[in-house]
């Protein structure tokens, strides 16, 4: 990782430790639960306790992990009340940028950096490379945020998405598959939502595209309470 100009020595480091414990959050590899140590982490990454300490606050921050006094770091519970609020948000802000855009137009430009996405989403959409297609998803719908301006929108979404994020891994690791030929996956499911919102965004059809996008959410929603049941281990009561 190259570091900028005037940037402290241990930054780099400390931005790995947070992204790598992140992603081990993100991918249940630190499931919902778990206790975490921060001599164990720190043991296990190479890394200061300090540099670890640091990344615990900030995901605790982000609602990845939860400091309980007197019990240690835990992995934060999923929630079905912060999944659902975090859906409506989307939904309703989404929804907002998409009219915006319907209204002004989409450019050649701009259309074709959202299907080089959805091709890039395509092309990882093997339960090997589950979390890149999650990512993908993520960039193709930050991308319709920055083009109204709306990146401090984000910002917000961004720290809303720890459970999000979980469920959809959950979802699609779960239902990654086919019950019979003619029958899409959960990740062609998405990439279809994703090619139809991109339809419609390029022919101004704000209804239709509103209507995917809010699909799209209320999915994950559905889900989660399907999921709750095959892994009520990972849900708060």
């Amino acid at each position: 990782m190259q570091q900028s100009v005037g940037m402290p020595e241990n930054t780099g480091r400390k931005n790995m430790v947070y992204e790598l414990l992140k992603n081990q959050v993100l991918n249940l590899e630190l499931k919902p639960g778990e206790m975490l140590s921060e001599n164990s982490l720190a043991a296990q990454m190479h890394a200061g306790r300090p540099l670890v300490r640091d990344a615990l606050a900030q995901l605790t921050e982000e609602g990845y992990v939860v400091v309980y006094p007197q019990r240690g770091t835990e992995v934060s519970l999923l929630s079905q009340s912060r999944i659902r609020q975090a859906v409506q948000t989307h939904i309703i802000l989404e929804q907002a940028a998409i009219r915006e855009i319907c209204k002004k137009g989409l450019s050649r430009e701009q259309h074709r950096q959202l299907a080089d996405i959805l091709k890039l989403q395509q092309e990882s959409g093997s339960r090997e490379s589950i979390m890149d297609f999650i990512v993908r998803e993520q960039d193709f719908y930050h991308l319709i945020m920055a083009f109204c301006g709306k990146e401090l929108v984000w910002d917000l979404f961004r720290r809303m998405e720890c459970d999000l994020r979980r469920v959809d891994y959950l979802r699609y690791t779960t239902f990654n598959y086919q019950e019979s030929m003619s029958s899409p996956s959960s990740a062609e499911n998405s990439l279809v939502e994703g090619k139809l919102l991109l339809d419609n965004l390029r022919r101004g059809e704000t209804e239709a595209a509103c209507l995917v996008c809010s699909n799209h959410f209320n999915t994950i929603l559905w889900s989660a309470d399907t999921l709750r049941g095959f892994y009520p281990q990972y849900f708060t009561e």
